[in-house]
């Protein structure tokens, strides 16, 4: 297929094009610069230069290139340090509703029949100890959040033109892997001896290896049919399961968790959101193809990122 990318450089991004093109598709991608148009080139794409928020400009650049499908993968994640106010994700706000409303009114112009789009898991209510997932559990709206449950919507309203058309959206566990820089913080903190690991500590959290979660995004272009899928690894671990496998990564019996108080103070907005338990199965998305995770949980992976050969592969 002619697919066309946004975020084409960032760390989602960059595995999702070599895997592409791996597969033998032609990827295009947005690009803002010379210095994106460097990086995408030598992830073996073509830049194109387009406004993200010009659906006009898109329906274009979409027909010039004879796109069949779309991946909308761009966003702005604040830092850490600004993630507990709410206007610190304006921007990743905009891009992901506006930007996707966009992308969905070009699309529909144009001859392209998938739309693709990478989603959260943080949309669902704390759940406790019950397996949640797209089909079993309604979202719970979050000034964080709802700009990737408006992006979800304008998925759906894609897929619901007919001619056929497939829209997926894809909600992500917790992306982690080595060149992930989260989970480079989380592993640096851990060989201090801390972990930052707000909530219950049997709250369960889910996570998806990167390129697990990149393999995901491709296999769901050509097998998932239209609808809203989880993708996390097999098994999603409490908050003491996940501390004891960061701790044994590291080769530590155990690590100082910092207090839910001062974490709260800190998180400001998201204080409510990151505590919560949610314990996602991804066994819809496994049942619609052939995707299955390579790393099946972090009491694995944490492991792998800590080895030195895996973080200079």
């Amino acid at each position: 297929m002619n697919i066309f990318v946004t975020g084409a450089t960032k760390v989602l991004g960059q595995p999702v094009v070599r895997m592409l093109i791996k597969a033998g598709h032609k990827v295009y991608a947005l690009s803002r610069s010379g210095g994106n148009d460097a990086i995408i080139r030598e992830l073996g794409a073509e830049p194109v230069r387009v406004d993200l928020f010009d659906a006009a400009a898109l329906t274009k650049a979409l027909r010039q290139i004879r796109a069949e499908a779309v991946v909308h993968l761009a966003t702005k994640i604040p830092p850490t340090a600004r993630m507990g106010k709410a206007a610190s994700w304006q921007e990743n706000d905009h891009i992901r509703r506006d930007g996707m409303r966009a992308l969905v009114e070009a699309a529909l112009a144009s001859d392209v029949h998938t739309v693709v789009y990478p989603s959260f898991y943080y949309v669902y209510p704390d759940s406790g100890e019950r397996w949640i997932d797209a089909a079993s559990t309604p979202v719970q709206s979050h000034v964080t959040q709802q700009a990737t449950i408006d992006a979800e919507a304008e998925v759906a309203r894609f897929a619901s033109d007919g001619g056929g058309r497939r829209g997926i959206s894809l909600r992500m566990g917790n992306l982690y892997g080595p060149g992930v820089p989260s989970a480079l913080e989380q592993l640096q903190m851990a060989r201090k001896g801390m972990a930052m690991l707000p909530g219950p500590g049997d709250a369960y959290l889910s996570y998806i290896w990167l390129d697990d979660a990149a393999r995901a995004i491709v296999v769901a272009l050509s097998e998932a049919p239209s609808g809203v899928y989880d993708i996390v690894d097999d098994e999603p671990v409490t908050r003491d399961e996940f501390a004891a496998a960061l701790a044994r990564s590291v080769g530590k019996k155990r690590l100082f968790r910092v207090p839910n108080g001062m974490i709260k103070m800190l998180s400001g907005v998201s204080a409510d959101l990151i505590t919560r338990s949610q314990r996602v199965s991804n066994q819809r998305f496994r049942q619609a193809t052939n995707w299955r995770p390579t790393v099946s949980t972090v009491k694995q992976g944490w492991s792998l990122i800590a080895d030195p050969s895996m973080a200079t592969a």
